[in-house]
């Protein structure tokens, strides 16, 4: 790591190398050199005479214990979890894996059973808490485990985020719900049920006490609640309108189903599916004020740990992907309807981030605001008195996502 002072105008650098955990550390440190050039050779120098030592030389004595690895087994195997076992065995995954290998090094196993739920039954909502790590790390935030409750506390130069995950699971038992056969109808009866589970997943939050923005180490701060549709396979590919329907508690449509007609708004008040309802519009509640914002991410997959450990040059280089669905831009004002678009992952340029696909719904009546700017690169909704919705788009926004991957011989 180079450094400049911006006071003395002089430069510095540290050198990291991993300790007994595998962790990169601080092993040397240089400061005062008058120029960049001179510091660029002076770490250069440091770094070749280092890594001739092997990283035992660098091992600081202070840690108890020895790297996690996540793929240790804690589970016997008819236990494990099948995207697991994806995960772990399937060539094709083979950069997510090496990527996690690394991720999991600086993992605090706070309530000490989270390598064994990862395994096993509890698989989705712990790769969901690996995502929502990386994402914040992107986006220059540090994580302070400072209690087991919320999942994450986050300082960055931005300020401070509380954050806690849930997710959106598979039905246990069978559902008192008679599926129609017409298209349409069917269509229907999906978006209602999405609806109702995520809104319980939301609302069963509502239940910890202390509310967690009454925390002592949360109060004051921004409260975001993350969420994750796992309840069915590719059900987060229309997880975004359905939380917005949810959580403001309205509904846009076109007037006579056309996109160019004039925008239509229906207040909810309630979704229903057979004997199931849930209030709509979370945000209306009392006991939510202390919700900042509700983020989500459809991408938020197995799949983007798979990209993005390619893009950084993990696992086997004949692995090949393809992406493809709709993206929204905010700069095509004639045409803002969700655009379709393709990209192959094993490209030369391609390029994608952490963040991509984020979704950050405002609670208009919170305490503690969120400043859109505290995350940028997500896409921002804002409900406005009169129903309508503000977005604000990031250049490009990926909305409904879908994809593949597969080994080509050599």
């Amino acid at each position: 790591m180079l450094i400049r002072d911006r006071v003395d105008g002089d430069f510095s650098g540290v050198v990291l190398g991993r300790d007994e955990r595998l962790r990169f550390r601080a092993i040397d440190v240089f400061a005062s050199l008058p120029t960049r050039a001179n510091a660029r050779e002076e770490l250069a120098r440091r770094v070749d005479a280092l890594a001739e030592q092997g990283d035992e030389a660098f091992h600081q004595g202070d840690n108890v214990i020895g790297p996690v690895d996540f793929f240790a087994p804690r589970v016997v195997e008819d236990r494990t979890h099948e995207n697991f076992r994806l995960l772990r065995d399937a060539p094709r995954y083979s950069p997510a894996r090496e990527l996690i290998k690394v991720m999991m090094r600086w993992h605090e196993d706070v309530d000490g059973n989270f390598i064994e739920q990862f395994q096993s039954t509890a698989f989705d909502p712990r790769l969901w808490e690996l995502y929502l790590y990386a994402a914040f790390t992107e986006l220059g935030y540090g994580l302070e485990k400072i209690a087991a409750a919320p999942d994450l506390m986050l300082t960055g130069v931005a300020g401070e985020i509380a954050l806690e995950a849930t997710t959106c699971n598979p039905q246990q038992g069978e559902m008192a719900i008679v599926w129609s056969q017409d298209p349409r109808e069917r269509m229907d009866q999906e978006f209602s049920y999405g609806a109702i589970k995520l809104g319980r997943a939301l609302r069963r939050k509502l239940r910890h006490q202390p509310p967690y923005w009454e925390l002592d180490h949360v109060r004051g701060k921004p409260f975001v609640l993350a969420i994750q549709d796992f309840r069915a396979p590719g059900s987060m590919r229309y997880m975004t309108p359905l939380l917005i329907e949810h959580v403001f508690g309205v509904r846009h449509s076109r007037e006579g189903g056309r996109a160019g007609g004039a925008l239509q708004i229906e207040w909810l008040q309630e979704h229903r599916l057979g004997n199931m309802h849930e209030p709509a519009g979370f945000f209306r509640r009392e006991d939510t004020r202390g919700i900042s914002a509700i983020i989500a991410n459809p991408l938020g997959t197995l799949s983007k740990f798979n990209r993005m450990g390619y893009v950084a040059e993990f696992g086997d280089r004949n692995v090949r992907g393809v992406r493809e669905g709709f993206v929204r831009r905010d700069f095509d004002r004639a045409n803002p309807a969700p655009q379709p678009f393709r990209q192959e992952m094993h490209v030369p340029g391609y390029r994608e981030t952490w963040v991509e696909g984020m979704v950050v719904l405002h609670n208009p009546r919170a305490e503690v605001p969120l400043p859109p700017e505290n995350i940028p690169g997500a896409c921002h909704e804002f409900l406005q008195p009169d129903g309508r919705i503000l977005s604000l788009l990031p250049e490009f926004h990926p909305y409904i996502c879908s994809g593949r991957f597969w080994v080509e011989a050599d």
